[in-house]
């Protein structure tokens, strides 16, 4: 046995002063020393097994293991000695050693391990207000497997570590493992069973309170508080261990201040396979100070049915029944699976929630949203529900809460009244491609989507922003051009934009475009906005497509006023996270008309030749002449500004030109 080699090295060094002071100084009334003999010696060691049957055996065991940990650290065996539970043991109520709270040794928790602890289907109740869990830290080798643990109150108030029922730190395995009670800690990782998971769960439960009730940079996971790998001495950094979470169901309440999730508040460089959770997952605050001295300096909060934050690492087959929530009111929102999909290289894939238990969720992960008799049957049969996300749905009211929208203020002209195809109003004239139709949702907004059967899931909303959100002129280039990092001031100007967007903005999701717009004739300035970098692409694969909204903004210019931006378009696909097709938003874009509309002349353009190409009719001509003040009807000079009837918009039916979209 390597334990015995190590506990037998360990009394031949302490010497025989050494032992007595052990059994005797210090000791005063108190028990002998439980630990005087060796581990071999102990009647509860049997066939290389340490058995447990009361809470002495197990206080035992906990000394025999710490000695050895402690006073022979060199010996890697030293604290390998397996153990197997015998009888439920409740260390609350059961007789225990009477021994000083100086004793080197014998505490509740292990302090380091190697061996296999075999709960053999039997339960551990904890000491009420205890101070950390079972072990310590579990080493490589290390395994705990088959056991219940019961903690009523384990609460742990130290910035340091994490903390969990099981273990501060696991570097082993946790296998087929239940916990229950309450766990709180202040200024670390709290998890269900483990605070740092930096080895495998497997097929374990927690039924356990997990709470996080201060600020920094930590949260609450219902099995682990955070899954990170971390490569040991004498490991390959080029093929690091990774960490895992495998068939786990959390069950338990799980409450943090920023960051929480149902399996882990933060899984980093980890993978999680085939997890659920059940119990209600919540945050405290809308915004995390991660160094509370440093009020600028914060994080989003994160929320997730699975875990609040991701890194770089799998996530596959996992489902969410609990309800996820941020308690203080505000514009931040919670995740459906997890948070952040996006922002690094992973994989996220089939998984899905239960309907409405994500409030405010995101469009930042793509889930499949289902009834709850779709979960029932996913649960048995993942290949029997689709998985494709469907987690959003425009909400308008939701975005009146997210976003500064303002009324329309606008009022549709009696030419275009009653019809479906155009809206004409005194700022713009919005036209729609064939088969949609344009509808006043509410005084907040229009909305364009295909009429009848169409297999078109497109729609196209209409919004309006306060003016002078960001003072645009301010970011414009050296020569006085709109660039993307105007663009992206603009859009960050725009309290609550995230909302409608993938993970964090980056100037180069700020597309400038110039678009021939039909009805004028002329190069209109807009800012679009949507994810195209290499991380979210390699993140949601190509199977669907990327997640995401695209947003756009026209930008009015006057030498008076310079950069105005206030309408806002939103296009998404109905029912589903993917974006709409790109060709989609260009047409729709040459199809919006700012008012007046003004055409420059071209050289070749004549009155009868405009008249025909807006009516259909070149006998109209003396219209535009009259509306112009045109005197000689017969001149037009190239690079001169003509104002167009709002009549003839209106029943502008020419068939569209072929257009181009420039690009910056």
């Amino acid at each position: 046995m390597r334990l015995r080699r190590g506990v037998a090295g360990l009394v031949i060094g302490i010497g025989f002063w050494g032992i007595f002071w052990v059994w005797f100084g210090g000791r005063g009334e108190a028990d002998p020393d439980p630990l005087c003999d060796l581990i071999e010696e102990d009647p509860c060691f049997v066939d290389g097994v340490f058995e447990i049957s009361c809470a002495k055996d197990y206080q035992r065991f906990v000394g025999y293991v710490n000695r050895a940990g402690k006073e022979n650290p060199e010996d890697e065996g030293a604290v390998a000695v397996d153990a197997r539970l015998m009888a439920d043991v409740n260390m609350e109520t059961e007789e225990r050693y009477a021994l000083r709270k100086s004793h080197p040794y014998i505490r509740q928790a292990i302090l380091s391990y190697s061996g296999t602890f075999d709960g053999n289907g039997h339960r551990i109740t904890w000491i009420s207000e205890a101070g950390n869990g079972m072990f310590v830290c579990l080493e490589r080798d290390g395994v705990v497997r088959d056991l219940v643990f019961e903690a009523p109150s384990l609460v742990w108030d130290m910035d340091e570590y994490g903390v969990g029922m099981l273990c501060m730190m696991n570097y082993g395995r946790l296998e087929n493992c239940e916990t229950r009670g309450r766990v709180e800690g202040t200024a670390c990782y709290v998890g269900g069973l483990a605070g740092i998971n930096r080895g495998v769960i497997e097929d374990c439960v927690n039924r356990a309170e997990v709470v996080v009730d201060s600020l920094g940079d930590y949260g609450a996971g219902g099995i682990a508080g955070l899954s990170k790998c971390e490569v040991l001495e004498g490991e390959s950094e080029e093929e690091p261990i990774i960490p895992e979470i495998r068939g786990c169901v959390n069950y338990g309440r799980v409450r943090g201040t920023w960051e929480a999730g149902g399996i882990c508040a933060y899984n980093d460089c980890a993978d999680i396979y085939g997890c659920g959770n059940e119990g209600e997952v919540s945050v405290r605050y809308q915004k995390g100070y991660i160094y509370p001295e440093e009020p600028e300096w914060y994080e989003r909060a994160m929320a997730g049915g699975i875990c609040g934050q991701m890194g770089w690492n799998r996530l596959e087959d996992c489902y969410n029944k609990g309800s996820v929530s941020i308690l203080e009111d505000g514009v931040e929102d919670t995740y459906a699976i997890a948070g952040d999909t996006l922002f690094w290289i992973h994989t996220v894939r089939g998984c899905v929630s239960l309907k409405g238990t994500a409030k405010g969720a995101m469009r930042h992960e793509s889930v499949a949203e289902l009834t709850e008799d779709e979960m029932e049957l996913w649960l048995l049969d993942h290949e029997s529900v689709s998985d494709r996300g469907n987690n959003w749905e425009f909400d308008l009211e939701e975005a009146k809460e997210k976003l500064p929208l303002i009324p329309l203020g606008v009022t549709e002209s009696r030419l275009t009244a009653g019809r479906e195809e155009i809206f004409l109003c005194e700022e713009f004239c919005l036209r729609s491609e064939d088969g949609y139709s344009i509808e006043r949702i509410s005084p907040y907004a229009l909305c364009m989507e295909a009429r009848g059967d169409s297999d078109s899931r497109l729609q196209v909303w209409v919004m309006r922003v306060p003016g002078g959100l960001t003072d645009i002129e301010a970011y414009l280039d050296e020569y006085g051009n709109f660039v993307k990092d105007t663009g992206h001031e603009v859009w960050l100007g725009i309290e609550g934009s995230h909302w409608l967007h993938p993970g964090q903005s980056y100037k180069d999701d700020v597309h400038v475009k110039t678009v021939d717009c039909e009805q004028s004739g002329q190069w209109e300035t807009w800012l679009v906005h949507y994810r195209d970098d290499m991380l979210a692409h390699a993140a949601v694969g190509d199977e669907y497509g990327m997640i995401d909204n695209v947003a756009a903004l026209p930008l009015r210019h006057s030498e008076v006023s310079g950069y105005e931006a206030e309408w806002l378009l939103l296009f998404t696909n109905k029912g589903d996270n993917y974006r709409p097709s790109l060709a989609e938003v260009d047409d729709v874009l040459k199809n919006f008309t700012w008012l007046p509309c003004e055409r420059k002349v071209e050289r070749g353009d004549c009155l009868y030749q405009l008249a025909k190409e807006y009516t259909g009719d070149g006998s109209r001509y003396p219209e535009l002449a009259a509306v112009n003040g045109l005197e000689n009807q017969g001149l037009l000079i190239p690079g001169q500004t003509l104002r167009i009837p709002e009549e003839w918009l209106a029943f502008y039916a020419e068939t569209p030109r072929k257009t181009a979209a420039h690009e910056q």
